[in-house]
Formats: structure tokens, sequence, C-alpha cells
């Protein structure tokens, strides 16, 4: 800890935000729009002008991330210009052929209608500094944060810096302090609140000049695998190539040049066989070949990684005016890109305690209330994340897992988000009534997914899911990914979407018999209604937990069942339809 006098002390200021990365950045950009009045302090370790070729990892966004960036701070004009339009989250299944076109795909082939983008790192920070000063944010470049001084009481915090190439220690009071240095996580250490991942997870990755175009990966003579996406746009996608244990990325950045990424289990690929592009390349030789010899030539422009990268945190917010934003606090898996989107909630909440606290109206409430809805929403994302890395390359569980997932995310955040209710606790409340059985239903269909891929021979897939193709899934994405709703409006979304839940689950429950234990079909009771909360893949468990005594009265599921068949198992036997 480094020591100081009072007369050392400069300046003061009503919020200091250490670290001027993306959650910093936008975190003060928030803060000003709000309270116009804040004087804002932002401290950081690098000068302008960012690198723009290869910066920082992070350029994925999606639609709850993306609407934080455009319309809660303003920038929709600005990323329509700067940068890429994205094509949703888009996935390859290992195929045993080797041949990248019979690799079972999930994806969309026109954009969608709410907008995402791809965003190159380094252009967007440079933009956001420049903007952070012209509204009246002071910005210290080349600086390093020494130390955080809390006050115990109503004093103001110091935060204690040196500039580069002085060794003098530059000492600023804060009534608010805001850790935002990333993967450093000062004051969670300092602190005590450190929160590994048991499980340990890597990550690698690297830029490369030029569009590393899943396009190209496959012969233009194929013709009927380039025309189910038109125009050749699949390289805007966040392109997932999926194996069992791990996953790489593909993100075009409008820089021109493309993010390469491998993300992996330690049990199932070890750390040692990837950690530099030499290990790396070497790896995608084996793994993934078609990558590797488009990659052959090509020189990295950067290489960096992150071993164990997945943590959380045991508190994030402060009733003594202190909280950690971005990966400071917590570090989500990335696979559903949901970096942007933590950073949205955590700056939510965040701008909206220090104005209670400026009101005299901050409460320890208020704060466990905040810790515990964005603690709970990283790990569950996390979480539900995780446990699929074992059969990311089973085509049919996975794939129904992404569909799963996907409707969830969007009946569950998305409101949050698009609506700015999630501080609102009185709303919340009211919709927690509709909805608080939601969390126990995504609980079993995650055991159900571990289950069924378990007893999966694997064989049974599909070539092509276009996930908003899907009637039943384009009307819950529109229905839930929009702004300005009363609060009766979004009770009554909720309660559709809870509906539309409950009779998913029941018609993923039947096609996971029918992959797994089609002699159990027979057992079921026809017209298909079951109790959505005691599906399992254990026969012998039906009766005794419930399954055949449903609490809510019998819908008719021949619509979802034939929407999912369609895209599930249109190449498939046909089984007898419970509904």
């Amino acid at each position: 800890m480094v020591q100081v006098t009072l007369n050392q002390v400069q300046k003061q200021y009503d919020v200091t935000i250490c670290g001027a990365g993306l959650a910093g950045l936008t975190l003060a950009r928030q803060l000003k729009m709000q309270m116009p009045g804040l004087k804002i302090l932002l401290l950081d370790k690098i000068a302008r002008p960012l690198p723009q070729a290869a910066f920082k990892v992070g350029e994925s966004t999606v639609e709850v991330g993306a609407h934080y960036l455009s319309h809660v701070l303003k920038l929709t004009d600005y990323f329509e210009k700067n940068h890429y339009h994205k094509l949703g989250l888009r996935y390859f299944f290992s195929d045993a052929s080797g041949s990248f076109e019979k690799r079972p795909e999930f994806g969309l082939s026109q954009f969608p209608p709410v907008n995402s983008y791809q965003i190159d790192r380094g252009i967007l920070e440079n933009d956001l500094r420049q903007f952070n000063e012209e509204a009246g944010v002071e910005l210290i470049e080349n600086c390093s944060v020494q130390d955080i001084l809390l006050s115990n009481n109503d004093e103001f915090h110091q935060v204690i810096y040196t500039r580069k190439g002085d060794n003098t220690h530059q000492t600023v009071t804060c009534r608010w302090v805001i850790d935002a240095m990333g993967s450093r996580r000062l004051l969670q250490k300092k602190l005590g609140l450190v929160k590994d991942n048991d499980e340990k997870f890597n990550a690698v990755w690297f830029r490369v000049n030029g569009c590393a175009n899943v396009n190209d990966f496959v012969p233009k003579t194929v013709e009927s695998w380039h025309q189910r996406v038109a125009n050749g746009i699949r390289y805007y996608s966040t392109n997932h190539l999926m194996g069992n244990g791990y996953w790489v990325w593909l993100i075009p950045l409008s820089s021109g040049n493309t993010s390469i990424g491998i993300v992996a289990s330690e049990k199932f690929h070890p750390w040692l066989e990837f950690n530099s592009y030499g290990q790396a390349y070497k790896w995608l030789e084996k793994y993934e070949p078609v990558l590797a010899s488009y990659l052959q030539d090509k020189k990295p422009l950067d290489f960096e990684g992150r071993r164990h990268y997945s943590y959380s945190s045991k508190q994030i917010f402060s009733q003594n005016r202190w909280a950690c934003v971005g990966i400071s606090g917590v570090f989500s898996d990335p696979f559903y890109s949901p970096g942007t989107d933590q950073i949205g909630f955590t700056n939510s909440v965040t701008t909206e305690l220090i104005q209670l606290e400026l009101d005299r109206k901050l409460t320890q409430q208020k704060v466990d209330d905040a810790n515990l809805y964005c603690l709970s929403y990283h790990e569950g994302v996390t979480r539900n994340i995780q446990s699929g890395y074992p059969f990311f390359g089973n085509a049919l569980v996975m794939g129904t897992k992404l569909l799963w997932d996907n409707v969830s995310g969007w009946s569950s955040s998305g409101p949050m988000m698009f609506n700015s209710f999630f501080f609102d606790q009185e709303k919340k409340a009211k919709i927690q009534k509709v909805t608080g059985k939601f969390f126990l239903l995504s609980y079993q269909m995650q055991q159900l997914f571990k289950d069924w891929a378990t007893k999966s021979n694997g064989q049974n897939s599909f070539d092509f899911l276009d996930y908003l193709s899907i009637p039943f899934v384009r009307k819950l994405y529109e229905r839930n990914l929009q702004p300005n709703k009363t609060e009766q409006e979004l009770i009554d979304d909720h309660l559709a979407s809870m509906e539309t839940l409950e009779e998913l689950a029941q018609v993923i429950f039947l096609i996971a018999l029918e992959d797994t234990m089609p002699e159990a079909l027979s057992q079921l009771p026809s017209p298909l209604w079951l109790n959505a909360w005691s599906i399992s893949l254990d026969a012998n468990k039906w009766s005794s937990n419930g399954l055949f005594r449903p609490k809510t009265q019998p819908r008719n599921l021949h619509n979802i069942t034939e929407q999912m068949r369609n895209v599930l198992l249109a190449n498939q036997r046909k089984a007898p339809i419970y509904c």
C-alpha cells in the first residue's frame, strides 16, 4: 500500500474511474448523460492513438449489449457509420467427413430486424475518449494507478497514481471510485472478494489482415450451400467452429482485419497445446484444418491469451461508494458474446446507485439487490454456457440448446435492457410473479441437455437451422426486443413467453426421447401435456417426480412440435407426435 499525506492531494472529483477501456469509457458517458453536473475523472495507462489493427478482444455484441451502446448511450448513428452490422451468432458443428459444407450449420440467412454490431475496439475506444472529453469528462492518459484508499465513513476516497516517466505519486480524492482496470482486479483482490471458477477454461486470440471468410472454405461449385445464405454474407456473423470441448471464433472488423480465437476446456484441450501462435496453428491443423489451411501463408498481427479466464466476485457494488465494472468484477464465458451485455447492466446499475447516493436515498438493501442481480446474471449465463462444452460437437443436442438459450435470453434479459426496469424493484416484483418458476425450468432443461448428450449416439442432425425462420421463435424475438413498453405490456409479454417456454420444454423432451429412448415414447400420454418442471431422461423417476401431474391447463403442442421437427429432424424418420 502506498502511503500519502494530505498535502499531496491535488484535485477532488465526484467520480474517479480507474481504467478507460470499454467499461470505464461507457460508464463515464452514461454518468455524464444522466447527471451532467458530475465532475468525472478517467485514468488510464494507455495514451492515444490507440492501435486499430490489433487492440482488444470483445468485438462481438448481441442485441442487449448493442441496445445499450446504441440507444442507452445515444450512439446509433455512430455505430451505423463506423462498425459492421452483425449477422447474428453462427455455429458450424463437427462432421466426421471433414468437408466444411457438410458441417451442420446454425445461424441466420439474412440480417435480423434488431441490430447488433461487430465492433473494432481500437476505433471505438479512440472515439469514446474523444466523445467523453467533449462532454466535459477529464481524462489522464499514460498513468498507472498505484492504489485506491477507501474511506470508511463519509470522507472521500483517495486514488494514487503515477505518470509515465515520473515516479512522483499524484493523489486525487473522490466521492465514488470505480475499478474498471480489467483483469488486474485491484479492488477485488484488495478486499478479498475474488471468486474463481472451479472449472478451468482457456483462450487465445489473434488478428490477421484481410477477410477470413467461411464462404471461402467451401468451393463455389457447391451451390446449394452458398445459396442458403445468399450474397456471401456469412462473414458478418460471429462464426463459431465447434467441437467437443472447444470452439473457435471468426469475427470481421471494420478496419479490414479478422479476429480469430480458440476457447477450450482444460479437461479436453490442455493450455500448453495452443498457448503460442506456433502451437495454436498446429492445434488448428488437427481440429480445424480448413481454417489452418487458410492461415498457412498469413502472419498474425498479434497474439494474446488468457488462462483460466472465467471468474466471478463475492461483491461488485458497495454502499461505501465503490463499484467494479467490466472484467474488473466478473468475466463471463464469451461463447454467447455476453461481455457488453454485462457492461450495460453493471454500468446502468452503477449509475443508478450513484444517483441514489447523491439524492441521499441509497440503502444497503438497494446495494444488496444490485449485487444479487448482476452476479446472478453473470453466473447463470456462464454456468449455462460451460455446461455445454463436453457436447459442443453434437449438432442435434447443441443446436436445440442454442435455441433454448436464445429464446430464454430474449425473454428475460432482453426486456430488462430494452425497457430499463432491472433496477425498478416494484416493477421487477410484479414481473417475477409471472416468471418466478423460469429459473427452475431453465435448470431442469440444462440438466436434460447434459443427459441427452451422454445418451445420444450423435447420428441425428440437421443441415441448416435458420432460427429466425421458425415462426414461434421469431414472434418471441420481436415481442421481447422492443422498447417503450408499459408495465402491463411487459407483464403480458412475460406471461406469453413463459407459456412458450413451457411448451417448448415439452417438445424438446419429446425430441430427446426420440433420439435416445424411442421405446419410452409409448409411456407418454396422448395428447401430450406434462409437468415441464419434472422432465428428465430417467424414466424410473417420471412418476415419482410428478411428470404426469401437470400444474397448468393443457395446450395444443402441435404447432411448436411441427416447427421444431421441420428444422431439427427434417432428414430423420417421422415419429409419433404426441400432441
